[in-house]
């Protein structure tokens, strides 16, 4: 089954090549690196500083409250 556009954009006169292009051009990457050298080694994945251990609801997890990014770690790491 094809998918149909929404009627407020059939009205609008718009089409799928144009959904199509205007999505390649307003390409996102993500910011963030969860590599082993960034994440894995205690970094931050958006700023790259050193995390700080802490737990979340009894989970180890490192975190960085500059972009509120919580990692898990490791059961038994702590």
């Amino acid at each position: 089954m094809k998918q149909q556009l929404p009627q407020s954009f059939i009205r609008a006169g718009v089409t799928r090549t144009q959904i199509a292009a205007a999505a390649a051009t307003n390409k996102v990457e993500a910011r963030i690196n969860m590599s082993a050298d960034v994440a894995g080694a205690g970094l931050c994945p958006e700023c790259r500083k050193p995390m700080e251990r802490s737990n979340a609801n009894g989970f180890p997890v490192m975190i960085c409250e500059a972009h509120r990014i919580a990692i898990p770690l490791p059961d038994g790491t702590f």
